[in-house]
């Protein structure tokens, strides 16, 4: 058997036995538990897994498939464009995350949405955003799915469809058996893996390309745009700056990095995820982003950019090497995949479910929360059969309609003690009717060749302030879970 495919595949068996063990762990907490088990992991986990599942849940295939597919398309400008992620982590742990932290605990929350019920004690908002998180992240799953369909066809030469169906199985298996616990298990091998390989992808793709001298050379008689910041003006300054607010810093509220807030054990574990985090998203994305840049001057003419990645690693290095590069680059898709399906799934079985029906019991929970994710990812895997091109256009269209719905809400929540429901209710729906005009009938809003997130963003927040300065105040209960010191008993 070839070396990559068996590496491949002997990776593949430890996140199934992972997610078999991790069922037997959850398959024990009783029901009255099981709630925080399966979407919080009993709030025990560590500050690498924290930083892991931050960074790996927003670090997608749009790092691993898509960013290399960009730069590989476009050259050096989305190599600048791509790294303005690297504050992911730093804003999602340190102002936000802290503050989720302690409120989730004073209020007992397990999910995403349940900080949102606490802050603005309204029923309508939990289902908007239930709604529009299930709306948007499907989509952003379904990219995953194809990126990992892409990495296993390039490796082991099966078909596409094929190659869909192992990728996706794999992540069925932990995610709805082993909920948050089994994610958080496969996320630490995972981790090692993706970093791993992306070092050993880097190093091979220099040497193979002759050095950073002979390969720009390459890229310079290919086409001189290719080395400029903005690709000559295509890309100006202020879309850059957009996409850098959009994936740098709006991204706060995004729900499935929201995890790590909701997860982490203690303080020391909050301050490692924060470090370890931000490192690994910067080495991740430069090393991967300047592989896809260097295959150009490798293989000029690749039909699908989104496919350098998987094709370096085949061709630049021994095949076992290829294979734990390969391996890595799946589970850094992977990786999010489980992540949104956590958050998908506590938003519509455990969320939406309890305010449509307060009565339900712990065990109609807990069966709602496997059919729930395993419908998630089906449809998810559905709408990978489509195969996109350049994936990373669809990514950024899911990030910046969940920034949209979100960002408002959760910093103003955060830290404006006079914001209040009806503001959160005005900031969501204003900000998603002028994202939706903007792609689609009224491309003018998108001013000075912003992303059209960007306007909906800033524009959201200034409905919400408004809005909540001329409504009522928020209940002293919401004050005092928020901001007031809790009395020793």
């Amino acid at each position: 058997m070839n070396p990559a495919i068996l590496s491949f595949f002997i990776y593949t068996a430890i996140l199934l036995a992972i997610g078999i063990w991790s069922y037997r762990i959850v398959e024990r907490v009783p029901i009255a538990k099981y709630e925080k088990e399966f979407y919080a992991a009993g709030r025990g986990l560590g500050g690498i897994v924290v930083a892991l599942i931050i960074a790996g849940g927003l670090a997608s295939a749009g790092t691993f498939i898509a960013g290399p597919g960009m730069t590989y398309a476009y050259g050096y400008s989305w190599v600048l464009i791509n790294n303005f992620q690297i504050f992911m982590n730093l804003l999602l742990l340190a102002p936000i995350g802290i503050m989720v932290g302690i409120v989730a605990r004073r209020v007992n929350a397990i999910t995403y949405l349940d900080v949102f019920k606490a802050r603005y004690e309204s029923k309508a908002i939990v289902v908007i955003l239930a709604v529009l998180v299930t709306i948007f992240l499907l989509p952003y799953m379904a990219t995953q799915f194809v990126g990992a369909a892409r990495v296993i066809a390039q490796m082991t030469g099966m078909g596409y469809f094929a190659s869909l169906a192992l990728g996706s199985s794999v992540v069925l298996v932990y995610c709805v058996l082993g909920g948050m616990r089994g994610t958080s298990i496969a996320i630490l091998l995972q981790g090692v893996v993706i970093t791993i390989g992306c070092i050993i992808l880097f190093i091979g793709t220099v040497v193979y390309a002759g050095g950073f001298q002979k390969s720009t050379e390459a890229i310079t008689a290919l086409d001189m745009s290719f080395l400029s910041p903005t690709k000559l003006g295509e890309f100006p300054p202020m879309f850059a700056f957009s996409l850098a607010c959009m994936t740098g810093f709006f991204i706060i509220g995004m729900p499935h990095a929201m995890l790590g807030a909701l997860t982490y054990k203690n303080t020391r574990a909050l301050k490692r995820g924060i470090w370890m985090g931000a490192i690994l998203v910067f080495l991740w994305t430069i090393l991967l982003c300047m592989s896809g840049v260097l295959g150009r001057a490798i293989i000029p003419e690749l039909s699908v950019p989104d496919e350098i990645s998987p094709w370096l690693a085949m061709n630049v290095m021994p095949k076992a090497l290829g294979g734990i590069v390969l391996a890595g680059i799946v589970a850094g898709i992977q990786t999010t995949v489980a992540a949104m399906a956590i958050i998908i799934t506590s938003s519509i079985a455990r969320n939406l479910l309890k305010e449509l029906k307060p009565d339900v019991s712990g065990k109609e929970v807990k069966l709602a929360s496997r059919l729930t994710m395993g419908a998630c990812l089906t449809i998810a895997i559905a709408l990978a059969l489509f195969q996109p091109t350049l994936i990373q256009w669809i990514i950024f269209f899911a990030i910046g309609g969940l920034v949209t719905a979100t960002f408002g809400p959760i910093l103003l929540g955060m830290f404006w003690k006079r914001g209040n429901k009806w503001g959160a209710i005005a900031s969501i729906i204003w900000g998603m009717i002028i994202y939706a005009l903007a792609n689609t009938i009224v491309p003018e809003i998108k001013v000075w060749g912003t992303h059209p997130s960007f306007l909906s963003v800033l524009s959201s927040v200034v409905v919400y302030i408004l809005v909540s300065a001329f409504t009522p105040k928020p209940s002293d209960k919401v004050v005092s879970t928020f901001w007031g010191k809790l009395k020793k008993a």
